[in-house]
């Protein structure tokens, strides 16, 4: 079979290791070892990887990583290198570290949104190593080398387990069910389902109470419901080059923007097709292009982020087209900038942007800084405003948290330039026309990129105005907080005062060639 034909084995995004990954740098090599001579299961090449690549050791040979996640789509097998892993570290990991973790204080508790779904790889678990049951007939996949060692299975009043004779044990359990569970190992399936964190923060954090503690999550692609995958995701990708990160990630996905005829697209998120019998590049193309939900298709067969249920008002592939490198973008010195202000709908995070007309006289906004609280944006506005001389900031003045920000930035002597209900939507719109247009320079800043992808607008009278609260779980503060600085630059006359001194040299763009993209560098830019 050609290559076109067989899924990528190499993941599109995945954590860099830190050294070369041999059976003295990573466990998954004795993982491996154990599937193909104890349990008599042949991985695919994508499994193999992920074992290696996940089960990285440090110098002192515990686990590199705590935490794990693992985007896949459907039907690649995930249920089986769940179970994999599950029976190594139920039958090997569970008596590596006996004095630091006692074997019966060794748990693995496999959890998902629904019971059956977290019962099947505890299932095919029980099949290698409980002893035979009458009830449950014979299986013909035991492996008597590891019955010998496993009581039989217990399934009675909701209390499922399977036990070892050393004291380790396995718990299917929901979401729910996992909550308070101290485990070795975690092992979660379809994290995408979990729209709160209110079953998620305390099992994320029972992941940290052992010794060589791991969580591993396995998910398809999210929704616009998919609060905790989203951000576990953006975690997990901000450390990819982090050598100090405690998140591993692996994505098999599409490009956000590959269409459902693209047979590499097909490739990229389906690693298992042309190994398992059954899935082919073809196969899956055909019943993509006749499915009726392709929004569906997207998420569980490309990995595609499926953010809002609606169409986007501003078109991301429109907006990437507008990305420009921070050092291609010369802005003249004291040009007037106009800051804008916003905050998030739960009030966690408050947005600082920017907008100011190139050399060439496009106007280039982005998101300066985001930070944690409200409190911190007066004083640290005010600072800004005194070294840069830039004193305007745009922000809404009705029904939302910014306008509190009013009065304290007026007595610190800034022009405040108050965006009210129509306004807003006008700014909206305008900046929807920015883009569309071509009229508008940007850098590339993956929050707002997923902003853009999940902005969500409602009717305000002949116009459309950004929604924080429809618009969740993504955050567009960001955003609104750039429209508002390029309306007020481009519509709204400046302050009728004496003229600004230019900045002073350390405000000016940096332009250097050895500056990239990245939102540190343009953290540390002022205009």
């Amino acid at each position: 079979m050609s290559a076109k034909e067989l899924g990528r084995t190499k993941p599109r995004i995945y954590t860099k290791p830190l050294r070369k990954l041999t059976p003295e740098t990573s466990r998954g090599f004795e993982v491996i070892d154990f599937a193909t001579n104890i349990l008599r299961v042949k991985l695919f090449p994508w499994q193999m990887w992920l074992l290696i690549h996940m089960l990285e050791i440090d110098e002192h040979g515990l686990l590199r990583f705590r935490k794990a996640l693992v985007i896949v789509g459907r039907q690649n097998g995930k249920t089986m290198i769940a179970a994999v892993l599950a029976a190594f570290w139920l039958y090997v990991d569970a008596g590596r570290w006996p004095d630091q973790l006692p074997e019966q204080d060794f748990v693995v508790v496999g959890g998902a949104q629904k019971l059956d779904i977290a019962m099947k790889p505890w299932k095919a678990v029980r099949r290698w190593g409980a002893p035979d049951d009458p009830k449950v007939g014979i299986a013909h996949d035991r492996v008597p080398a590891l019955q010998r060692f496993t009581y039989p299975p217990r399934t009675t009043n909701g209390e499922t387990e399977l036990r070892t004779i050393g004291g380790g044990s396995y718990l299917p359990r929901t979401f729910d069910g996992a909550r308070g569970q101290s485990a070795a190992r975690l092992l979660l399936d379809e994290l995408r389902e979990q729209y709160d964190y209110e079953g998620w923060s305390a099992i994320e954090k029972s992941a940290n109470a052992m010794y060589d503690s791991l969580l591993v999550a396995f998910s398809n692609a999210g929704t616009k419901r998919s609060r905790v995958l989203k951000d576990v995701r953006a975690t997990a990708h901000e450390g990819v080059d982090d050598p100090d990160t405690q998140w591993f990630v692996a994505e098999w996905s599409a490009e956000q923007d590959a269409a459902l005829d693209d047979p590499k697209a097909f490739r990229q998120a389906n690693p298992s097709a042309g190994y398992l019998p059954g899935m082919t590049i073809a196969g899956l193309m055909r019943s993509a292009a006749e499915a009726k939900e392709k929004n569906v298709e997207r998420v569980e067969v490309l990995g595609q982020w499926v953010t809002a249920e609606v169409n986007n008002f501003i078109e991301a592939p429109e907006y990437r087209a507008l990305v420009r490198p921070i050092k291609d973008i010369h802005i003249p010195k004291g040009g007037r900038t106009v800051w804008g202000v916003d905050v998030s709908d739960d009030r966690s995070t408050t947005w600082l942007s920017s907008a100011v007309y190139t050399e060439e006289g496009v106007p280039f906004s982005y998101s300066r800084i985001k930070r944690a609280g409200m409190i911190w944006l007066p004083e640290y506005l005010a600072d800004l405003a005194e070294t840069s001389g830039h004193r305007e900031v745009a922000l809404n003045a009705r029904g939302c948290a910014a306008m509190e920000f009013i009065k304290p930035l007026k007595d610190l002597g800034l022009i405040v330039h108050e965006i009210d209900g129509p306004t807003y939507a006008i700014a909206t719109g305008r900046h929807q026309d920015a883009v569309r247009d071509k009229n508008l320079v940007v850098v590339n800043q993956p929050d707002i990129d997923l902003a853009v992808q999940g902005g969500v607008v409602v009717r305000y009278g002949d116009n459309k105005a950004w929604s924080r609260p429809k618009s969740l779980p993504v955050d567009i503060a960001g955003l609104i907080s750039m429209s508002l600085a390029l309306y007020a630059l481009e519509i709204l006359a400046p302050p009728l005062v004496e003229k600004t001194p230019p900045p002073p040299p350390q405000a000016e763009m940096v332009t250097r060639d050895d500056v990239t993209p990245s939102d540190a560098n343009l953290a540390s830019v002022s205009f």
